[in-house]
């Protein structure tokens, strides 16, 4: 696994995420997930809670990408992995706020192992993946 740097941290917790995932018969699907942060330095989380288009891609076949940038910076970040589903589990206990549940009645964790990750910099090197030391 790909770990997090400083950087990129505070990128996704200051800009906005969007997860694309593929479906059933090869189509891209791409959507905002305003509830995505660092769990930890290899992984991501967000709360899943329409039940949709992701969530059955997840289920379907786990793999996502998720893509976050500074638009006036010109930098970014894509970070490629699998996607474990939580569901009415410990994890979904101890990670879920009950807000969630409570304004959408359900709700369920997702975890992305990072696997790898790539520049999304205006510059020539864009789509350059990073290499851990």
């Amino acid at each position: 696994m790909q770990s997090l740097t400083e950087e990129m941290k505070a990128m996704i917790g200051e800009q906005f995420a969007f997860l694309a995932t593929v479906d059933k018969d090869g189509y891209p699907k791409v959507g905002p997930k305003g509830s995505l942060h660092v769990l930890d330095d290899q992984h991501l989380v967000y709360y899943e809670h329409t039940f949709r288009h992701a969530y059955n891609n997840v289920i379907a076949n786990g793999r996502v990408a998720v893509a976050v940038a500074n638009r006036k910076a010109q930098k970014g970040f894509r970070f490629e992995g699998v996607a474990h589903l939580h569901e009415n589990d410990e994890v979904t206990e101890q990670l879920l706020p009950k807000q969630v549940v409570e304004r959408f009645n359900r709700g369920a964790i997702v975890i992305i192992d990072i696997q790898s990750i790539y520049k999304l910099d205006n510059t020539l090197e864009a789509g350059t993946r990073i290499m851990e030391d």
